[in-house]
């Protein structure tokens, strides 16, 4: 006897399987080679988490981390843990392209049996062929425990070249391979083993580095130090390695060597067993320090269990910090999961206050993952959305009942009538020769693939990044999970593998011409095919639904609409990696698959540049010129500058926030961010020594540092107050036209643009006003003095101008008492006043003038300040 389950999918396809009553949904569909997503197989991760359209079920056992009470209520399962007890409707959260990809069984030698603690072993393992398995730091496998025919996941502790395998086992009462271990194993026993799997490994950055383990998830962490030692790494890292009790304290000698031959690292360890012996009781979060986070500048790898991972994330909430790259790998124990009911009866939910942390390897317990159902691989895919809970609703007719049963998406999928109410199978299954397909031509040969051999052990892998979806970070997180598939691939793809590969690169050839999309859209698709095959060849779903839920294909779609312009070496690209490939030439392919990320991202930051750029653009007439640009981080001199770049300048932007750096980055062309403190005669020259070290002149200046930093009446000033504001607004342009003059003078031309200001008349910021007197003076005493060197000094006087709120403030204080508020809005209502247009003005008409008179088209012009204040001549 079995059942049919309907798998609804997101694209509209719906697939039959045969489901018998003993057996999972999760199995079933796989083994009819339907690979629904999955990441364990014994309720641990939440990752195949389906809603159940009809029908009766057995819901098995799972974490509560992984399917709340909530959701159970609700109809939502666990196909990897639930058995049908009548014919099933599931809604799948995936569509139904799901790839197919198989990890390589291995069989190997027992070779060490090491009892490090009464509560933790540690295997080695010993395969022939030992080149054949190649594996990233950080990764596992699915161990099959002799005697059983039961697998469970287990993270390598060596690294990818060590010739033996070795694996740290935490025993479990009642464990399969904790029975194993303690009852019947011996050296020399036969062991079998599938993987590599996960996504979990160590992405090659130069960014600082914080490792977390609880228990025995400091295998993967010692991987990863293993081949961070290999490489010779000199990334600062630091480790915090915790546990439950003494017991599980394990490997300490090995990190401490380990910690002698990588310069940069550091580590600690704690037990969270209140009498503990050792110097550190607590949680891994009370050893982590402000100096270990970078200001969040920093990639996170943590592995540990369920309750460890929401507590570290909850840490970091707390201390507003948020990581570059947050990596992570959940596990559980085995054999420890509590059973569900079929269905759970609805009842109310009690809001209970959260731990304010967990233990770093706790007993098993139930813990608020609702989150995690929102999520595939650690990305969350699905918004939050506040769901009435269930209760007394009223009831519903028998017919509206049969109506709901017939639908599948909303969809009628059963005509209305009598019948016994078997699910027809309907046509046989047909080849998916679409998915083989780009551009409606057939790429790949159809092939059988055999199903996917399930992670088990209760394993959940994801990453996190901050505006993952913001274009840098996707294509960032792109190249770090693209350079591990090469390690894995690289050397070992068959010549067909290979072909298929071409193919799919010159597929995107047709859709650029030059540096214009001839079609982007079908450009983005045929991208997409090219990257997604590279994780397909590895055999390691969790990489290819890892780089799927980075929205790579989504994000370009999105981006990509309505664009023109694509860097012309993107498609050369493709074609030149799979020559690396068919070479073997890995650090080629590495170098590439790096500079095509980078390209991708000057094509989709042009494309979202767009709808940014300047209301005024005369193309071509700073083609050449190398222009610096100081305060250049925000509003005016943040709009002067996209505005010379899109009209072909050279940038060097120069401010005190390194916020310009990523003004620097949005720009069309290239651009030299330069942090500096301009008040300062050697910030000054800095600016300067780093233009020219780059470009080896400096055709144009731009002073725009300044601003009013207190708006009250002049006797409310005090003496550091005025030589605060003459500094900010005075010395700034002083200093950067010194600075800047001797080179124009040896290549015997240059403009020097200072932004002064119609405050020079004005109330309540005196001070400012004579900083901007002085500009004035400057500007028509330089162009006198310099004239003869070929040099040009001009000047606007900006009136009011609207802007978005400041992201680096000028300094001052708060307007905390109404006398303040009324003097400051007393200089807003002059400045409007003054106006014969009685308006503020806008940054784009400021850089309009600024760019005129930096240009070539006003080379008649010197000596002169121009007002650009809706006739406030100052």
């Amino acid at each position: 006897m079995s059942y049919q389950v309907a798998l609804s999918f997101e694209d509209g396809v719906t697939r039959f399987i045969e489901c018998a009553p003993d057996q999972t949904v999760a199995d079933a569909s796989y083994r009819q080679r339907i690979n629904i997503p999955l990441d364990c197989r014994d309720g641990a991760c939440g990752t195949c988490k389906a809603f159940c359209e009809s029908g009766d079920y057995d819901g098995g056992t799972y974490i509560e981390d992984a399917l709340t009470a909530a959701e159970a209520g609700e109809g939502y399962v666990l196909p990897c843990s639930m058995k049908p007890r009548s014919d099933l409707v599931l809604r799948i959260a995936s569509t139904s392209a799901v790839a197919k990809t198989e990890a390589a069984a291995y069989t190997g030698t027992l070779t060490g049996l090491d009892r490090l603690s009464p509560t933790t072993f540690a295997l080695t393992v010993e395969i022939p062929d030992r080149d054949k398995l190649a594996f990233l730091p950080g990764q596992y496998v699915n161990i099959t425990v002799p005697g059983t025919g039961e697998a469970r996941s287990y993270s390598f502790s060596n690294a990818p070249d060590d010739k033996s395998l070795t694996f740290l086992v935490k025993l479990t009462p009642g464990g399969v391979m904790s029975d194993y271990l303690t009852g019947r194993a011996s050296v020399g026993d036969e062991i079998t083993f599938a993987g590599p799997n996960g996504s979990f490994f160590l992405r090659e950055t130069g960014r600082p580095v914080l490792l977390l383990a609880g228990g025995t998830g400091l295998a993967p962490i010692l991987s990863i130090l293993r081949t961070m030692r290999a490489q010779g790494s000199r990334r600062p890292a630091h480790l915090v390695y915790g546990v439950s009790t003494d017991d599980d304290l394990v490997e300490l000698d090995t990190i401490a060597d380990l910690a002698a031959g990588i310069e940069g690292l550091t580590w600690d360890y704690c037990v969270s067993d209140p009498a503990s012996p050792v110097p550190n009781k607590g949680y891994v979060m009370s050893l982590i320090r402000d100096e270990h986070l970078y200001g969040g500048d920093v990639a996170v790898y943590l592995c540990g269990p369920p309750p460890m991972v929401e507590a570290v994330r909850k840490d970091f909430a707390g201390r507003g910090v948020e990581p570059t790259g947050f990596y992570y790998e959940k596990f559980a124990l085995s054999g420890t999961a509590p059973k569900a009911p079929a269905r759970p009866e609805p009842e109310p939910v009690a809001d209970t206050p959260a731990e304010p942390a967990a233990p770093a390897e706790p007993e098993p317990s139930i813990v608020d993952g609702a989150g995690e159902g929102r999520g595939v691989t650690g990305q969350n895919l699905f918004p939050a959305t506040e769901l009435a809970p269930l209760g007394a609703a009223t009831a519903r007719s028998g017919g509206d009942e049969a109506a709901t049963a017939r639908l599948i998406a909303g969809q009628a999928i059963w005509p209305e009538g009598g019948g016994t109410g078997t699910l027809d199978a309907g046509e046989p299954l047909r080849p998916a020769a679409e998915a083989r397909c780009v551009g409606g031509q057939e790429m790949l040969p159809a092939a059988d693939l055999t199903p996917l051999v399930a992670p088990s052990g209760g394993y959940e892998i994801g990453e996190e990044h901050p505006s993952v979806h913001e274009s840098d970070a996707v294509f960032e997180a792109r190249q770090a999970l693209e350079l591990g598939a090469v390690e894995i691939t690289i050397g070992r793809l068959s010549s067909r593998q290979l072909a298929g590969y071409r193919l799919l690169a010159e597929a995107t050839v047709p859709y650029v011409d030059g540096d214009r999309f001839v079609d982007a859209a079908a450009y983005t698709e045929a991208n997409a095919a090219f990257h997604d095959y590279l994780f397909t060849l590895t055999g390691n779903e969790h990489l290819l639904q890892a780089y799927r839920a980075l929205g790579v294909k989504a994000h370009m779609e999105d981006v990509l609409r309505d664009a023109t312009w694509c860097h012309p070496r993107c498609t050369q690209d493709h074609l030149d990696i799979v020559s690396a490939f068919e070479a073997g030439d890995r650090q080629a392919a590495r170098r590439l698959i790096a500079e095509h990320a980078g390209r991708s991202k000057i094509t989709t930051r042009r494309a979202m540049g767009a709808g940014r750029r300047p209301r005024f653009v005369s193309p071509g007439r700073f083609d050449g010129k190398v222009v610096v640009v100081t305060g250049a981080a925000q509003g005016i001199g943040e709009h002067t500058a996209r505005r010379i770049s899109a009209e072909g300048g050279t940038l060097v932007l120069a401010d005190r926030s390194d916020l310009v750096a990523g003004v620097a980055r949005d720009l069309d062309n290239e651009a030299l961010p330069v942090v500096a403190d301009l008040e300062t005669w050697e910030g000054a020259q800095a600016v300067v020594e780093q233009a020219l070290a780059r470009y080896g002149r400096i055709d144009v200046l731009i002073n725009n540092v300044g601003g009013a930093i207190w708006f009250k009446p002049f006797t409310e000033f005090t003496g550091a107050e005025i030589g605060a504001e003459i500094n900010r607004s005075l010395m700034t342009t002083l200093l950067s036209c010194r600075a800047v003059l001797p080179s124009m003078v040896e290549h015997g031309h240059g403009v020097i643009v200072n932004v002064s200001s119609a405050a020079t008349r004005g109330i309540h910021r005196i001070p400012y006003s004579a900083a901007k007197g002085g500009i004035n003076a400057i500007t028509a005493s330089l162009a006198f003095e310099y004239a003869d060197a070929g040099i040009r000094v001009v000047a606007t006087a900006p009136g009011g101008t609207e802007a978005p709120p400041r992201r680096v403030s000028r300094g001052g204080s708060a307007l905390e008492t109404a006398r303040e508020q009324a003097w400051y809005q007393a200089h807003i209502d002059q400045t409007v006043a003054s106006s014969l247009m009685k308006r503020y003005g806008t940054l784009d008409e400021q850089a309009a003038a600024i760019a005129f008179l930096a240009s070539d088209e006003a080379s008649y012009i010197t000596g002169t300040v121009l007002p650009v204040a809706g006739g406030d001549l100052g």
